[in-house]
């Protein structure tokens, strides 16, 4: 059975790093990790004041408990890198859009290579996470996710994605499931973490969503390969981590499935009846053991942010 990466990150909540209220909130949602967002490089002047700012927010987002990464633009990724990483108390890693080629992974590997030796840093600690959101960005997937052992997560931007190819998905009509395919396949290959939330909400994403239609349609990400998403409001963080997460139910299941295979096992046989007419063998087993254990590394989670939650009562 392929191998799974041991990270847990079901939801990173995205927070514009200029919205100091929602700053100042953010640890208080419970999310795996936080990405806090530069303004577009265009507005320079907006961009530097905002870099000014990312010392004391990611001290803020991090008080809960929650990873905490910067998203850089590769156009001046020396500059936002230098302002983000000031510490060895600080960010986890760096969010990077718009990679089309595996040099542009290497060049931004080397730029927080440089960093984490100026600010005493062990090498190769700061993780890239990246984010496709282009037709040539999906079409080299393999090698942006190979690029850099940096590299744990990958996620894809389906709004930017269907703006940059000039097509439009609507409620019915998806028409990025291939990319999605691809960008899951690719990512759980390399034993790396697959974002996203699918058809419709990655497209089309709202606030304002059902809590039963978001649950299915989490849960339907997380059947299709994804094991987290990014969250552009914090109303997403709670769904994502309960639907991203093995339910109670499914590990029990799992349990006596474990147990009526070692019985089995024990009898001399590798093929056992299991009530409702199923047979468990070696492959439901290893299915069996990965489900407990994501479920068991989901609770170890929870358990680290509600501990860093009581410690600033």
């Amino acid at each position: 059975m392929l191998a799974t990466s041991i990270l847990v990150r079901r939801s990173v909540l995205v927070l514009p790093v200029t919205d100091q209220a929602a700053v100042a909130d953010s640890w208080r949602h419970n999310a795996d990790a936080i990405a806090l967002d530069l303004p577009d490089r265009h507005a320079t002047p907006g961009r530097s004041a905002a870099r000014t700012l990312l010392a004391e927010a990611t001290e803020t987002a991090g008080r809960g408990g929650a990873e905490v990464f910067v998203r850089i633009d590769k156009a001046v990724a020396n500059a936002d890198i230098r302002a983000a990483v000031t510490s060895d108390q600080g960010i986890s890693g760096v969010v990077l859009p718009n990679a089309e080629l595996a040099a542009e992974v290497e060049e931004i590997d080397g730029v927080l290579r440089e960093r984490e030796r100026e600010v005493g840093i062990p090498s190769g600690e700061l993780e890239i996470v990246l984010v496709l959101d282009t037709a040539r960005g999906i079409w080299n997937v393999r090698a942006l996710v190979n690029a850099s052992p940096r590299i744990a997560s990958v996620a894809i931007d389906e709004a930017s994605l269907a703006r940059s190819m000039g097509i439009a998905p609507t409620p019915d009509f998806d028409p990025l499931s291939f990319a999605r395919g691809r960008v899951i396949v690719e990512t759980l290959a390399a034993v790396k973490l697959p974002l996203g939330i699918g058809h419709p909400l990655g497209a089309l994403p709202r606030e304002q969503v059902d809590e039963e239609e978001f649950i299915r349609l989490a849960e339907r990400a997380r059947n299709t390969g994804f094991k987290g998403a990014f969250c552009p409001f914090p109303s997403w963080v709670a769904v994502c981590n309960r639907a991203f997460s093995p339910s109670d139910e499914q590990v029990a299941y799992y349990r006596e499935v474990r147990q009526a295979f070692a019985k089995g096992v024990a009898r001399g046989t590798a093929a056992v009846p299991f009530p409702g007419g199923r047979m468990i063998d070696v492959p439901v087993d290893e299915r069996a053991k990965l489900v407990i254990d994501w479920w068991e590394r989901c609770q170890r989670r929870d358990a680290d942010k509600a501990a860093a939650g009581r410690r600033l009562l």
